[in-house]
């Protein structure tokens, strides 16, 4: 069937979003207009079913009808969510039974799914949008001021009402069509997570009535009939599945992912509720965005593989399997096929491109890799036969590497296809990157400033320590999205770590790996500060008020002191290994491209060592087996075995030379910074007083300052600042005070230029925790005593003594 039949429908599917249903049908024709008739359409005219909802299959309907076995009669849509691709197989004639633990879920399949003729008439829908003096006033009550425009809340009261008059397929249509308007509208998201103007619907009471008259007019064109006696549920799936009768089971699970996990109840609880107004639910009435206690447990990496061994479990008697899946889940998916063929099913994995639109509509931790797990019965499918691939080019890590799965089964011969691995990316780590309120620093982050400014950290670099080198930037920032939870609001970022291009980004992602990096520290600019005591507003740190400039981070009469940043643009991250000014800034989760993490380790460690090191143990094991297979392979195809052996040892050789080069061109980048910090030491030094007899004796000096250690340099350093001045010095700088009164003002020139800048850097406090070991205290003395032999006073020497 035609899934496109009109320019209506393509319009529709291309906007991927309910404000499609804003168009006036009339403006487009009249084939379009047909389209919101209430009797059953002709499928040429029927239009394409769109959804927003989180995870929806809806761009994909078509590749996964691609790869149904051949003769299913029967489809089992075990988690159904929207019903978008229960839906797809009810056009294609097949009996449809959805499933879904949610009620809105439930609702929508009643409506579209098992529902084959009811639909609401325009007198009905009409009487949906009516005044009822009866109405409660529970949305007015608990969720004024989030969610909606203000008079929304008490005509969501109202329609709710309303539905009660309804009952069978017309209340389902009816409760279908205003969760679904709920979830839409101008100016927000489908889900309810934020409290603020970012996540509020900016519909009008009449733009909402408006948005959900269409929304069941399309419902009502989407009811048909396919000759079928289809089936919605709304049972535990373990409940459902041993008793269920099906060709083909259609899962598309809740998954964990390196980077989040995903409730969905919790991400629609405001619609969840709304399906029987709250009955039976508490809200909790602490939160921010009222959502309601649950026992619903999320899937997460921890209990991910119990899960799907028990749901797949109880499914084993249904003959066809189809598993959507994506890249970066738990279990990975060498660990699903084996989980697949413990259960006598055969599989084969299917990829393809897919957007996300999970964190930023650009940013590239939404584009991803949609696995589709194409499972049938097989007498030799079973977890022993798990096909591993043979990591060749591993060690290499080159961007340019070509991955080759290498497989021998029984009686076959060697053969070799290129492996499926997704973008070409660097691993990806989530983090959150600040939270309201103020951190150590004195700086104070409104959720108002971070709501609407989180999107300027997309792009920005990554580095270390808050370096300003340009080689020790490690990565850079490709998403970003504001949240907020029981504790406030907060910016999480996915960042990406380039350990393909810098040796700094390696050694930085196996810290992390480690946990021994697990904090970070945001960078930012911003336009205004303001006090927090005389709320003066500053656009130079030069200007601050008596109350910043003394008291910023520390009370003034019993009052916090602290700086309330306007317009916010976030510059960069650096990466600690210590806690910063915002302690809540910190690593959520690492990515682990090349295998899963083994789960018995404690939180925050890892068993993961990089790919390009392996242990002497791990190489003499891998060794010993590439030994014993060897025979097995060389009776295959021995010339290609070579082949790529030699290859392999290529690639090392090929590693070896820009690890060398790259130590060489640190050595290089080290000796010209100490030959830099040695010029511009006997700069200064020149300008006030020493001189050299020639230019050689300069060079030798500079040459000499320039091979020292950091430590003899920093002794030198400070016994040149202890000489006498000559009397040129002295004399500039008796003349430096009038100098800087003729103009009126100290010198302040060069900081208004710059912007007002911040960081939540690491606490002196924290910098400043080491214990003085032997020899520092030894050359201290030294200094002391050097100091003491020249005639100065040493307050470091007193504090020592001391």
């Amino acid at each position: 069937m035609e899934l496109f039949a009109t320019d209506l429908e393509r319009l529709a599917f291309l906007l991927e979003a309910d404000a499609a249903l804003t168009l006036d049908p009339d403006a487009l024709g009249t084939e379009a207009a047909e389209q919101s008739a209430p009797e059953e359409l002709p499928p040429e005219k029927r239009p394409k079913y769109i959804t927003n909802y989180i995870g929806s299959k809806q761009k994909l309907v078509d590749w996964i009808w691609k790869h149904t076995p051949e003769g299913a009669g029967t489809v089992l849509d075990a988690f159904s969510g929207s019903a978008v691709v229960a839906y797809m197989y009810k056009t294609k004639g097949l009996q449809v039974i959805a499933n879904d633990r949610l009620r809105y879920c439930h609702h929508a399949a009643k409506a579209i799914i098992e529902n084959n003729s009811v639909r609401l008439s325009e007198d009905e829908i009409e009487a949906l949008l009516a005044d009822n003096a009866k109405a409660g006033s529970f949305v007015q009550d608990n969720f004024k001021g989030i969610f909606f425009a203000k008079g929304v809340h008490a005509l969501i009261d109202t329609i709710r009402a309303n539905c009660d008059k309804l009952s069978g397929f017309k209340k389902d249509i009816a409760l279908f069509g205003l969760g679904k308007t709920c979830m839409s509208g101008k100016g927000g998201f489908g889900h309810f997570s934020s409290s603020t103007d970012y996540g509020r619907r900016q519909d009008t009471p009449d733009e909402f009535k408006d948005r959900l008259r269409k929304n069941l007019q399309r419902i009502n064109a989407l009811v048909f009939d396919n000759d079928k006696e289809n089936k919605a549920y709304r049972q535990d799936i373990n409940d459902l599945l041993p008793k269920a009768k099906a060709d083909l089971a259609y899962f598309d699970p809740p998954y964990a992912t390196e980077f989040s996990t995903t409730n969905y109840e919790r991400a629609y609880h405001f619609v969840e509720g709304l399906m029987t107004y709250w009955e039976g639910l508490e809200i909790k009435a602490d939160t921010k965005v009222k959502y309601y206690e649950t026992d619903h447990k999320t899937v997460t990496k921890a209990n991910a593989n119990e899960f799907f061994q028990t749901f797949l479990g109880n499914a084993k008697h249904i003959p066809h399997w189809l598993i959507s899946y994506r890249d970066h889940a738990y279990p990975n998916e060498q660990e699903m096929k084996r989980i697949i063929g413990s259960f006598g099913k055969q599989s084969r994995m299917k990829s393809k491109d897919h957007h996300y639109a999970i964190t930023s509509k650009h940013g590239e931790a939404s584009n991803a890799k949609e696995r589709l797990f194409v499972c049938a019965p097989g007498a030799k499918a079973s977890a022993e036969r798990e096909e591993k691939p043979v990591p060749m080019a591993a060690a290499a890590n080159f961007h340019t590497s070509i991955p080759v799965d290498i497989r021998l089964g029984e009686g076959e011969r060697l053969a070799t296809e290129a492996m499926d691995v997704g973008s070409a990316g660097d691993p990806q780590f989530s983090f959150v990157l600040c939270r309201t309120g103020t951190n150590k620093n004195g700086d104070h982050f409104t959720a108002e400033e971070l709501s609407g400014r989180h999107m300027t950290a997309v792009n920005k670099k990554v580095d270390l320590q808050h370096s300003q080198e340009f080689n020790d930037i490690v990565g850079g920032i490709v998403a970003a999205d504001y949240l907020e939870d029981d504790n406030g609001g907060r910016v999480e970022c996915v960042g990406e770590l380039y350990v393909h291009d810098t040796p700094a980004a390696r050694l930085a992602y196996k810290l992390m790996k480690r946990g021994i990096i697990s904090q970070v520290s945001m960078e930012c600019d911003y336009q205004e500060g303001e006090c927090s005591v005389c709320h003066k507003r500053f656009q130079n740190k030069a200007d601050y008020c008596t109350h910043l400039r003394k008291f910023k981070g520390r009370d003034f009469n019993g009052q916090p002191v602290f700086e309330i940043l306007h317009g916010v643009t976030f510059t960069g991250l650096g990466l600690l290994d210590r806690k910063g000014a915002d302690e809540n800034a910190r690593i959520l989760q690492v990515a682990s491209l090349q295998s899963q993490p083994d789960q018995s380790q404690p939180e925050g460690d890892s068993t993961m060592e990089d790919k390009t090191k392996p242990t002497d143990d791990q190489a003499a094991k891998t060794e010993s087996d590439a030994a014993k297979k060897k025979p097995a392979q060389q009776e295959g195809d021995p010339a290609r075995v070579t082949d790529l052996e030699k290859e392999n040892r290529q690639l090392k050789a090929q590693v070896a030379e820009l690890q060398k080069r790259v130590q060489e061109l640190e050595a290089e980048q080290k000796a010209a910074a100490c030959r830099s910090r040695a010029k511009k030491l006997l700069t200064r030094l020149e300008k006030q007083g020493l001189s050299f007899a020639s230019d050689e004796d300069r060079e030798a000096e500079l040459k000499r300052l320039a091979e020292l250690s950091d430590e003899a340099f920093a002794a030198t350093e400070a016994a040149y600042e202890r000489l006498p001045k000559s009397a040129k010095a002295d004399k500039d700088k008796e003349e430096k005070p009038a100098d800087s009164d003729q103009g009126g003002k100290p010198a302040a020139k060069a900081s208004t230029e710059t912007p007002l800048r911040s960081d939540a850097g690491v606490r002196p406090h924290d910098v400043d925790d080491r214990k003085v070991s032997l020899e520092d205290r030894l050359r201290d003395g030294l200094m002391a005593a050097y100091r003491n032999r020249v005639g100065e006073d040493s307050p470091e020497h007193s504090q020592i003594n001391a």
